[in-house]
């Protein structure tokens, strides 16, 4: 092999190579740009808002959709109209919890008397991500369609409705989607 065959073909690998390189480049981007603000990367990871800590007890529910983050609380408005739209009696019973109040509401059916009423410490409720609700009314729980329904709506929205998990269900929980959900 002479040297100008070798100096031919050292061009040609590295010109593939830069193609290649580009070509990841426009893949990454495509990526970022394109897929994760569709899946709520950048409203997950950068919709953090600013807060006092003005609810630091375990005895507070917070009802507020001001104290929710930002993308959540959107969500929470889009979705609270749709289902008014649809005749559906919503009512906002949680949204902020404190960590104090998240580990009370843990240890609650275990260590505490009373049933138990959440399966983690880590809810999305404490970083401001979900809310909670029930219907309007004297069956605040109890109508299965009212929360299916709710749990479509959720979805339309861009919420993760906790009427759809498979482990541990939670027909009431309404949150912010997860990135790799």
């Amino acid at each position: 092999m002479n040297n100008q065959t070798v100096a031919t073909n050292w061009r040609t690998k590295k010109r593939k190579r830069r193609w290649k390189n580009w070509g990841l480049l426009l893949l990454i981007m495509f990526v970022l740009f394109g897929v994760f603000p569709k899946a709520g990367v950048y409203a997950y990871f950068f919709d953090r808002g600013s807060y006092q800590d003005k609810y630091l007890d375990s005895e507070t529910i917070v009802t507020d959709l001001d104290e929710l983050s930002p993308k959540t609380k959107e969500l929470a408005i889009r979705f609270l109209e749709r289902c008014a739209e649809e005749g559906l009696p919503v009512k906002i019973t949680e949204t902020y919890r404190s960590q104090e109040r998240q580990n009370k509401l843990y240890e609650q059916g275990r260590t505490q008397p009373g049933a138990v009423v959440t399966w983690t410490k880590n809810s999305r409720h404490t970083d401001r991500r979900a809310f909670d609700i029930c219907k309007q009314g004297s069956d605040p729980y109890g109508d299965e369609e009212f929360f299916r329904r709710c749990a479509e709506i959720g979805r339309e929205v861009g919420l993760s409705p906790g009427y759809y998990w498979k482990e541990h269900p939670d027909k009431p929980h309404y949150e912010l989607k997860s990135w790799w959900l």
